[in-house]
């Protein structure tokens, strides 16, 4: 279990971010941070949980059963939720005094938050250190009401840090776009980044549009993508097919073992509840029908086609088969099961019983998108638009998870504009993640990372609400990495070759500084043929984007120009990094001597050679000869790095 971020009783006010990747557990971590504090001194554990009475339940009967609070009897934690008034700050203030571990659960509301504020502005909370837990902060924490003064939410949480006197702040998002975009004097600006990683078995953007786009992602025709005020007269035939394909993955996962339930589809189509309600009556309809058909069927065969076809399909992609009789079987038990759910602001339902029924079926908006977690969750059909703002469209994809087992039943249907906005989010997703790492571990601040390197954006796309942060541009511009290599032998075999054949392995030694490297000179033009097209890029890895800096390099107006290539470090003595499972080496780049020797050579480091300083539009291209710490290869890796000048290629982003 992540512990998150170490806390401090010390300090007197800071502000953190606990990164984590979408429906990765961070409630988890959330959990084990509030334990952390409570160890560490900190008695008031303040958790803002939510802008929805069903998200602060949800998160509030997690932390109350992890930590055992509804049947352990130490008499040391003790639940305020939502305080109000004198009468609450002065239970708050008696329970401090005897010690208490104090747990204040807050809908994040304004009028909530302020109240929350007025209640404890009554103690003196002077040697209280305070933990502020901050879920989902990247949505209505942050000052969306900068021109006219401060949004109602943002001077809320103000008022609460100011009644207490030590107080650490922590942010926890998967979409950090907008709180690591803002200006150097908001109080909500990280000082410090924790970077949360998920466990072994989980599955998210990059497994579901990039690794296994083939079997998990399913097109919605463009002509069935929804329009905000269309009332749809019949069930879409991509819905349908994803419904066939749900009710058949439910089937096969329930009969094969009844632990597998709950077992559940997700439906988003718009934020119009008149929308939805249609909707959630069609698809009823639609399982009224197959009810019927499947409670007269005498064989497999009888069952309506796009359940059979959805049965086709997943056995194709990968999920264990059942025999006919027992497919039969397991169609009928799943369609009499099938519960529906209408969650939206209008719907009479405040949470979802997971308990009722093994399988579920949920239709919503905007209520779905963030948060809220839908149990076994394998088919999800998306045929809204795209929104434009990265950090809303990434939190609708409530698909991902632990699910690693499950993976050949799970189906993502929305259309071509939504699945490349979303693997485009992937690349934006892990490029923030190992710059702003990088940048961080070399001793920079959350501030100069938002000032001088920012975001990779898909096209067409904002970061976040234009209320909220400034224009970005995108400018691929300077050094580019590859920092997760290919492990597998083969591909390694072939990206060995052609450094070989570029003659670099025996290459002779250049001095550059302090250190020589291998280098050999070619024109850009046989560069790119002889090695940077052809090298074998087999998955995503953070910082090469292998398609966009080949084309970049192309269109360079001097194809003609000698661009020298580098070999940072020999087979016989590669260098040694530090390996993220997830985000590759960490760190590639050796730096500059911090402690010079005078009269003596010095290195100016990796990314300053050769003479980058004195020639900043030149191109150069360093093979970087490496091993995995502590990993135990035997093998050696070969990662290419690429500077491309400051010759910008920049797309209007519309932000």
């Amino acid at each position: 279990l992540d512990r998150g971020p170490v806390v401090d009783p010390e300090i007197e006010s800071a502000t953190g971010l606990a990164l984590g990747y979408v429906q990765s557990g961070k409630t988890s971590s959330i959990i084990s941070l509030i334990a952390s504090a409570a160890d560490q001194g900190y008695q008031l554990l303040i958790a803002l949980l939510g802008g929805t009475n069903l998200l602060l339940d949800q998160n509030l009967d997690r932390i109350t059963k992890t930590l055992g609070l509804d049947h352990r009897s130490d008499y040391r934690w003790v639940i305020e939720k939502n305080p109000t008034g004198r009468a609450d700050g002065d239970r708050i203030g008696n329970w401090l005094t005897r010690g208490r571990f104090v747990i204040v659960p807050v809908l994040k509301h304004a009028g909530r938050i302020r109240q929350l504020a007025e209640s404890l502005s009554i103690l003196n909370l002077e040697g209280v250190p305070a933990l502020i837990v901050d879920d989902e902060a990247d949505q209505a924490s942050l000052n969306v009401d900068r021109q006219n003064g401060q949004s109602a939410t943002y001077h809320a949480i103000s008022q609460l840090r100011d009644v207490l006197p030590q107080n650490l702040y922590v942010q926890y998002t998967a979409t950090p776009y907008a709180p690591l975009l803002l200006e150097p004097d908001d109080h909500l600006l990280p000082e410090f980044v924790e970077f949360l990683n998920p466990g072994p078995d989980y599955i998210g953007g990059r497994e579901f549009f990039i690794d296994h786009a083939e079997t998990v992602v399913r097109n919605v025709p463009m002509v069935e993508e929804q329009q905000a005020a269309q009332l749809p007269a019949d069930l879409p035939y991509s819905l349908g097919k994803a419904l066939g394909s749900f009710i058949a993955g439910a089937a096969l996962l329930l009969q094969s073992d009844i632990t597998n339930a709950p077992v559940s589809m997700l439906v988003h189509s718009t934020q119009r509840n008149d929308v939805q309600d249609r909707y959630h009556f069609l698809l009823q309809r639609q399982i009224d029908d197959w009810k019927a058909n499947a409670d007269s069927a005498l064989t497999a065969d009888d069952l309506p086609e796009l359940i059979t076809a959805g049965r086709t399909y997943l056995v194709n992609k990968g999920a264990t088969d059942l025999t006919n009789q027992n497919f039969l079987d397991g169609v009928q038990h799943s369609l009499a099961e099938a519960t529906l759910w209408l969650v939206n602001s209008r719907s009479s339902i405040d949470r979802v019983d997971w308990n009722v029924a093994p399988v579920h079926i949920l239709v919503g908006g905007n209520k779905l998108d963030r948060g809220f977690t839908v149990e076994g969750l394998t088919v999800t059909y998306m045929n809204r638009p795209p929104s434009p703002q990265i950090d809303t469209l990434e939190q609708r994809a409530r698909a991902f998870g632990y699910r690693g087992d499950q993976l050949p039943y799970c189906q993502f249907f929305a259309t071509s504009r939504t699945i490349q906005v979303l693997r485009d989010v992937v690349y934006t997703e892990y490029d923030l993640r190992a710059g702003l790492r990088d940048h961080l571990e070399e001793g920079g601040t959350v501030d100069q990372w938002a000032r001088d390197i920012g975001l990779l954006l898909p096209p067409g796309t904002t970061p976040t609400r234009a209320a909220v942060v400034a224009a970005l541009s995108h400018q691929l511009v300077g050094w580019h990495s590859l920092r997760f290599p290919d492990l597998n032998s083969d591909v390694r075999l072939q990206n060995t070759q052609l450094v070989d054949d570029l003659g670099l392995l025996t290459a002779p030694y250049v001095d550059y500084g302090r250190l020589a490297h291998r280098t050999v000179e070619v024109s850009l033009g046989e560069a790119i043929d002889r090695l940077v097209d052809p090298w074998v890029v087999r998955s995503y890895s953070p910082d090469w984007r292998h398609e966009d800096i080949v084309d970049a390099l192309r269109r360079n107006p001097h194809q003609d120009q000698t661009v020298s290539v580098l070999l940072m470090g020999d087979p016989d003595q590669p260098r040694i990094r530090r390996w993220d499972d997830r985000l590759g080496f960490v760190n590639l780049f050796q730096g500059r001597d911090v402690r010079p020797v005078v009269g003596t050579p010095s290195y100016p480091g990796d990314r300053s050679i050769p003479d980058i300083d004195g020639e900043p539009d030149r191109v150069v291209i360093q093979i970087h000869c490496v091993q995995r710490r502590d990993k135990g290869d035997s093998f050696v890796l070969f990662a290419p790095a690429v500077y491309l000048g400051q010759r910008p290629i920049v797309t209007r982003r519309g932000i």
